[in-house]
């Protein structure tokens, strides 16, 4: 009898790839059961120093006066009336205000309260003062009735001056001299030298004329 031959059956593709999948599936399982890796923090930004002018620029410039005043508010008051100068903070104890800054465009201006003490003597103490401050204003000739106004006393009134500018001297209510000018003209050497020579022969009116104007003056 001839032997039945037996059929090699071929692995069936669409079988294998069925029994593949499982393991697909199981190895994405296996992935989603491992913790997830966490991601290194960013260090923090380091915060940049703060950049601090040695000249404090934003606040005074190359130079400031200090006033020592018999009274800082009082004084404070009257810049700003006679001047325009505004009060940028006054600091008060229970002595009472014993420091004021004072601001006019690019200039600040100090006030501390005369104190016998420490031999800080306001002008009027001493009789005089040294210094006399320099002020460009607009109007030379309203700033001037301003600050009379306020109770500044004449040291010299407003005139022409040999150099281009319209000047007059007040003293403040501590005796501190403050030259007020508004810029006029802009001389050559020559025109500045004939017109210097001019005030200069004419000295004796003027002085007359500013001791009149002056005669309540302490100066």
């Amino acid at each position: 009898m001839a032997k039945a031959v037996k059929k090699k059956t071929k692995p069936n593709k669409k079988s294998a790839r069925v029994i593949a999948k499982p393991k697909a599936a199981s190895r994405s399982a296996k992935s989603a059961t491992k913790p997830a890796k966490k991601k290194a923090a960013k260090p923090a930004a380091r915060k940049t120093a703060r950049t601090i002018d040695p000249l404090n620029r934003k606040n005074y410039g190359a130079l400031t006066p200090m006033l020592a005043v018999t009274d800082v508010r009082r004084a404070a008051d009257f810049y700003s009336k006679a001047f325009g100068f505004t009060v940028r903070g006054i600091m008060d104890s229970p002595q009472g205000a014993i420091h004021a800054e004072l601001r006019l465009r690019d200039t600040t201006l100090m006030l501390s309260p005369e104190s016998r003490q420490q031999n800080n003597l306001s002008a009027a103490t001493i009789g005089n003062s040294p210094a006399t401050l320099y002020i460009l204003v607009d109007k030379v000739d309203d700033v001037f009735r301003r600050a009379v106004g306020a109770g500044a006393s004449v040291v010299m009134p407003v005139m022409d001056m040999f150099w281009g500018d319209r000047c007059c001297t007040v003293a403040d209510l501590d005796g501190n001299k403050w030259m007020i000018a508004t810029h006029k003209a802009e001389p050559t050497e020559a025109e500045m030298a004939e017109a210097m020579k001019q005030m200069m022969q004419a000295q004796p009116s003027n002085q007359a004329s500013a001791a009149t104007a002056g005669a309540e003056s302490e100066y």
